[in-house]
């Protein structure tokens, strides 16, 4: 009797092929619902410790258990945005591509085109210390080249490190080499046209993207000391502020030429509409702390930096550096053996 050579029947791969966009949604939305849960609980007992005669100390687990939880979730959604960088989200590709920028990459600071670049040359060259973009920065000398490792240097390394934060901190320049926000001073190498390109085609210098990038990151702190400094003179002044703002930032937007912006990977949207789309949800989003300390008299920018910065900084990079010698560290360059199939308790999972 031969052997088969059929891994898997045509049916099955079709089936398993398939990209669920309600399932996938769900999940996300459970996603948002823990952090909406862990920040809540902790806003709940600071607000009310002191009726409740608590020292302040009683607090503390509170906060660090919410900073981990939500950075465990931020990682999880940097991982939805792995998936739909490979169309995976929902079927529609527009449609995939604008929830992944507002649900899976604004709010981790990122980019779907900026992150689809680089992450195509990840699969392209998997664990090629020269060209896998994973690697770069020296990672693969500073990271990789320790492997193989007893397992108490292991736990030292990538356990107990954790509590250092200059070794967390590394691994986030890494991780913004990747999904950096500046897309338009991508570390992705661009070939720059040349004179007679320009003339031919009338495209522009890539010096204009890294313009336009500087124009977007100042009207992102303009935004923020707008937000911060015009509150006190009243709400009427404060929205006519920011809808000034805003209304000079779609001007500039307007007027800059699509080669402004980052081009290094299709996205199934206009380049320039994805750069409203986000120049519109970081206007709204950071609004939207203004109109809680309105409605509340509290300020929230405290908690926000603390329950989604600290662990989108500290506790992000750190999972995402360990994910990532979980599956290829030690690993090869070959098709079959660049990658691990992990089995892990449910917490590490999860």
């Amino acid at each position: 009797m031969s052997a088969s050579t059929t891994l898997l029947d045509s049916p099955s791969v079709r089936r398993w092929s398939k990209v669920h966009r309600w399932t996938n949604l769900g999940y996300l939305f459970l996603d948002y619902l823990v952090v909406a849960i862990a920040t809540g609980i902790t806003l709940w007992v600071h607000f009310h410790r002191q009726a409740w005669g608590w020292h302040w100390a009683w607090e503390l687990p509170f906060w660090i258990a919410a900073v981990v939880i939500n950075g465990c979730v931020t990682h999880r959604i940097g991982l939805m945005g792995h998936e739909a960088s490979h169309n995976l989200l929902v079927p529609n590709r527009k449609w995939n591509d604008i929830l992944a920028e507002i649900l899976c990459f604004y709010p981790v600071f990122g980019s779907l085109i900026q992150y689809r670049a680089k992450h195509l040359r990840h699969h392209l060259y998997p664990n090629d210390p020269d060209l896998d973009p994973n690697l770069g920065n020296g990672k693969a000398q500073r990271l990789y080249a320790k492997f193989p490792m007893p397992k108490r240097s292991f736990i030292y390394q990538y356990y107990v490190k954790f509590f250092w934060p200059p070794f967390v901190f590394a691994n986030l320049m890494d991780l913004l080499d990747v999904i950096t926000i500046g897309s338009g001073m991508s570390p992705v190498p661009v070939r720059d046209t040349t004179d007679e390109e320009r003339k031919a085609t009338g495209k522009h210098s890539k010096l204009l993207r890294v313009k336009a990038t500087i124009l977007g990151l100042l009207y992102f702190v303009t935004l923020c000391l707008t937000l911060r400094f015009v509150f006190p003179f009243g709400p009427t002044v404060l929205w006519l502020s920011i809808a000034g703002l805003y209304l000079a930032g779609v001007g500039v937007w307007a007027i800059l030429p699509e080669s402004a912006f980052f081009s290094g990977a299709r996205i199934s949207i206009p380049l320039k509409a994805a750069a409203l789309l986000r120049l519109t949800w970081y206007t709204v989003v950071f609004s939207g702390l203004a109109v809680i300390r309105l409605l509340t008299g509290w300020d929230p920018t405290g908690a926000f930096l603390l329950l989604w910065i600290l662990p989108l900084i500290y506790v992000f990079p750190y999972l995402m550096l360990l994910r990532e010698v979980y599956q290829h560290a030690n690993a090869g360059m070959g098709q079959l053996d660049n990658s691990r199939i992990i089995h892990s308790d449910p917490f590490t999972q999860w």
